[in-house]
């Protein structure tokens, strides 16, 4: 279940990443970002990445984005981005992030950078890859984003949305500490900090929506209560995205339920069918077996009785058979 949850997370973070690509830049890049050139926008290599990714161990699923960003001097800069959700002890991961380097810089021959953004909960913060033997050293440093060792107060004082973002996934570390109803405060109040930011619809939509699915509650009506309640917040603002997102939202969550439901009732009865296929051919065998045993010992010269007894059936038995 743990896993299930960090990967559903995960997802949400690549797709943040996309949805918030400029705003990803400004909350993490702040002293460089007059290098970019973000009016020619972004490309995601994601197919690019899968050829070089290393192998996992222990069929670990990796998170990660590689972007293509456009510098001002009319150069290209390619920018890995690795988001993991870190719920275990990776001794590997500073080693795959410097392989994640020299892979890109191979491929591409570009100026690289790096950020790995840590939203475990272990105290180990990577900053950097390091290994020697016999007078050659190797050290690469990479930029890297603890998400545990922040606090509330490095989310406010913006109208950034990606600090909403990693305030919402920071909020995810302290979720086994709350009760729903204290984590229902912190996202109706989180939406009600949208409502007074000036974004446009299609950034309101996917915020909402990643608050929304990012930290669940678990009570089935306290997730109705905070969408009634997100409702009524946004109502006559003339912004539809929530309203539209949580219609959407209800009725993916009812096709994919059906979808599933449909699923298992077709795999049931399919699982029936092979089985009475299957126990139907097992008796045809069984009968050919014994009817084949019979005509041998009647080859023998055993009579009808005697056939009986050796294969433990009845008289009537062994002459329906024959």
């Amino acid at each position: 279940m743990k896993k299930q949850i960090q990967t559903s997370r995960d997802a949400l973070l690549k797709g943040a990443v996309e949805d918030f690509c400029e705003d990803f830049l400004y909350f993490f890049f702040p002293d460089h970002i007059h290098l970019f050139d973000l009016e020619k926008g972004f490309e995601f290599l994601d197919k690019e990445l899968i050829e070089i990714r290393p192998k996992s161990k222990g069929n670990q699923r990796y998170s990660d984005k590689l972007v293509k960003v456009f510098m001002r001097d009319g150069s290209e800069e390619w920018i890995l981005v690795h988001i993991e959700m870190q719920g275990y002890d990776d001794p590997e991961f500073r080693e795959r992030m410097f392989i994640y380097y020299y892979r890109i810089l191979d491929k591409y021959q570009k100026r690289v950078t790096a950020i790995a953004i840590m939203t475990d909960d272990s105290n180990d913060h990577p900053t950097r890859y390091e290994t020697s033997f016999i007078g050659t050293k190797l050290i690469y440093e990479f930029n890297s984003y603890k998400l545990k060792s922040k606090t509330p107060e490095d989310f406010a004082n913006t109208d950034n949305p990606f600090a909403i973002i990693m305030e919402v996934a920071w909020y995810a570390l302290k979720n086994n500490q709350l009760d729903d109803e204290a984590l229902y405060n912190f996202k109706i109040q989180l939406v009600r900090r949208l409502k007074t930011l000036n974004y446009d619809s299609e950034k309101i939509r996917a915020l909402f929506n990643f608050i929304k699915q990012y930290v669940n509650f678990e009570k089935l009506e306290i997730n109705l209560k905070f969408e009634q309640q997100s409702n009524i917040i946004f109502e006559n603002q003339g912004t539809m995205g929530i309203i539209e997102a949580i219609i959407d939202d209800t009725k993916r969550q009812v096709r994919e339920q059906t979808i599933a439901e449909v699923r298992e009732e077709v795999r049931k009865e399919a699982i029936a069918e092979v089985r009475k296929e299957a126990i139907a051919e097992v008796r045809k065998e069984v009968k050919e077996e014994r009817k084949t045993t019979i005509q041998n010992l009647q080859n023998e010269g055993f009579s009808n009785e005697k056939i009986a007894v050796i294969m433990g059936i009845s008289i009537e038995e062994v002459l329906r058979l024959l």
